[in-house]
């Protein structure tokens, strides 16, 4: 019998999906899965590692009041389907911006907002639609950054060949401890419901795409504006957050950014309400929204 604690988990991701228009473009010889809310500006979520649509499931109803949010399921994550080999950076991205092309046609503007992971992949793939993207918001982005520092966390915990779901629910406990909320309180069921759906979905090693270092070689000479978010407390950065935005405005001079207190790697779940401000803020013209670095 479910507990409340599960019935309630469960009713959120329902209402979600309940209301989500579904589609489907190719990817492969399979598909790539989509689900998109409200109307207006398109605004393109891509998810972090071991994740999915879900990485975002406290800002969706949010942000869909402001935009038309579109969020994917990255190609070998979630419901979507392997690429084809050999797999790279640029492979995925071309999936991706197909895709996009069929959901949004091909001159309505995108924006972009990428967790961690999504973040390299979003600057991917407005390399490949050129000036139609015209922001980008960057969310815990950092390891494909040439010339900061990652900082070196415990290992995560094994769990597919653990016996007991029990054990398994503390291994994936563990792994969102070690890199992905600030507060081991804030681990909620949703959060472990979230964390080991997508490590039991995930198919596509993300080493592999990274080797490409997509912010070094992509960011840089993107024409469109570059906004970014980091918690805080992001267990990824620890002491070298001041490298990140020294990078950004290096090579985007003015970059706005908002830094989130009390907040981890994953700050879009651990404090939706300040993220879901602070993306709007950025996401508006930078003559209608104050900088806010902290």
């Amino acid at each position: 019998m479910m507990n409340s604690k599960t019935t309630d988990t469960t009713q959120i991701i329902a209402r979600l999906e309940a209301s989500a228009e579904l589609r489907k473009t190719p990817c492969g010889e399979g598909s790539m899965t989509w689900r998109i809310w409200g109307k207006g500006r398109n605004l393109v979520l891509l998810h972090g590692n071991l994740g999915s649509w879900m990485h975002w499931v406290r800002n969706i109803e949010f942000l869909s009041r402001h935009y038309r949010v579109i969020a994917a399921d990255i190609p070998g994550f979630g419901e979507s389907d392997l690429p084809p080999k050999p797999y790279s950076a640029e492979s995925v991205a071309q999936i991706i911006a197909n895709g996009l092309i069929e959901l949004t046609g091909k001159s309505d503007p995108i924006t972009f907002t990428g967790f961690s992971f999504g973040s390299g992949m979003s600057a991917e793939v407005a390399k490949i639609l050129g000036p139609r993207v015209d922001k980008i918001a960057l969310v815990s982005a950092g390891k494909s950054m040439v010339g900061v520092t990652r900082f070196d966390i415990p290992p995560f915990a094994k769990w597919r060949d653990l016996p007991t779901q029990e054990e398994r629910d503390a291994a994936h406990r563990r792994n969102i401890e070690v890199i992905m909320l600030a507060n081991p309180a804030n681990i909620d069921d949703l959060a472990l419901h979230i964390q080991s759906n997508g490590a039991a979905q995930a198919r596509l090693n993300i080493n592999i795409t990274n080797k490409s270092a997509s912010h070094t070689n992509c960011t840089p000479n993107l024409p469109c504006e570059l906004v970014a978010i980091w918690g805080e407390l992001d267990s990824t950065i620890g002491p070298n957050m001041h490298e990140r935005p020294r990078w950004l405005h290096n090579h985007h001079p003015g970059a706005r950014f908002i830094t989130l207190p009390n907040s981890g790697h994953w700050c879009a779940f651990e404090t939706p309400d300040a993220f879901n401000q602070a993306l709007v803020e950025l996401l508006e013209p930078a003559s209608r929204s104050t900088q806010s670095a902290h």
